[in-house]
């Protein structure tokens, strides 16, 4: 954790700069990446403390500010403050990524199923032929016998309107 700490209208104190780097070490718990903190300790009027806490959590920024008579009293009140959007976001992630699970693995559990089982005869054309036959049958793809060289050839139709020829250079068995 990175933490950057300012003090503003007071006397910077090693014991108020060891206190905030103890208390926000806490929030790492609730983060997954390397947190960034730039925390604020002024002094207003002589008897207010104020507190003002900038967190980056990887492009994510939580902002939080307490004013309070006390300082160690305001930190540790921001820092409950923090805690808790914290937790809040690190729920919003958990849901997010259980609800992208479920939708992913009902997907995956779609496209295993096996839906249709064709037995196709493989009848011996020419491409021109097979490019006629295929746009006619509104298919993808068409599993063919090349009348040339007796292979067994796949023609499907790109993206592009072009097609294109998967040639199996064997015999079908």
């Amino acid at each position: 954790m990175e933490i950057s700490i300012s003090f503003r209208h007071m006397e910077p104190s090693e014991y108020l700069k060891n206190y905030v780097e103890e208390k926000l070490k806490r929030l790492e718990r609730y983060a997954e990446t390397p947190l960034e903190a730039h925390v604020v300790l002024s002094s207003e009027r002589k008897y207010l403390n104020r507190v003002d806490v900038m967190l980056n959590l990887n492009g994510i920024v939580i902002n939080a500010q307490e004013v309070m008579d006390d300082m160690r009293a305001a930190i540790d009140k921001i820092l409950d403050k923090l805690e808790r959007r914290l937790k809040r976001y690190r729920e919003k992630i958990r849901k997010i990524r259980e609800k992208r699970k479920i939708e992913v693995s009902g997907q995956e559990e779609e496209t295993r199923k096996l839906v249709i089982r064709k037995n196709i005869n493989l009848k011996p054309m020419d491409v021109e032929e097979a490019i006629l036959q295929l746009e006619a049958s509104g298919n993808n793809f068409l599993v063919f016998r090349d009348s040339e060289n007796d292979n067994i050839c796949v023609l499907y139709k790109r993206k592009d309107g072009n097609f294109s020829i998967i040639d199996t250079k064997g015999r079908a068995v």
